[in-house]
């Protein structure tokens, strides 16, 4: 699932997502804001996102995340939820360096490592 995407990429269809759940419409200048990219470079982003059918969006319209974009998005942000709460909560890090290291890592964890966290995380519930 999304080998072929990098990290960039993913980190669009992250911000998509965030943005989309927040009952919003998502237009570039949304994606440029939320990330401090140059609205060229999300619109070159956004078109290689298209191509691979993972976003919609009609000519200067709206976008919005196919159902593959959907999940790889999903994926990508349970990720970074996951991440940043080990972070911060086990290993004390702050708020800001946890999230961004979860971003950072959310790109490179394999789906075994996340498992592991996952687990760890949940006996600590207990």
């Amino acid at each position: 699932m999304g080998e072929f995407l990098t990290s960039s990429l993913e980190d669009y269809l992250e911000i998509i997502y965030i943005i989309q759940s927040e009952d919003k419409g998502v237009r570039i200048t949304d994606i440029a804001n939320a990330l401090s990219f140059s609205k060229a470079s999300v619109n070159q982003a956004i078109n290689t996102l298209k191509s691979e059918k993972l976003v919609l969006q009609e000519k200067y319209g709206k976008i919005a995340l196919t159902d593959q974009g959907l999940k790889i998005a999903e994926s990508i942000y349970e990720k970074h939820k996951v991440l940043s709460k080990f972070f911060i909560e086990v290993l004390g890090v702050s708020p800001l360096v946890g999230e961004i290291d979860a971003c950072k890592a959310e790109h490179v964890l394999s789906s075994e490592t996340l498992k592991g966290i996952k687990s760890f995380l949940k006996k600590l519930e207990v």
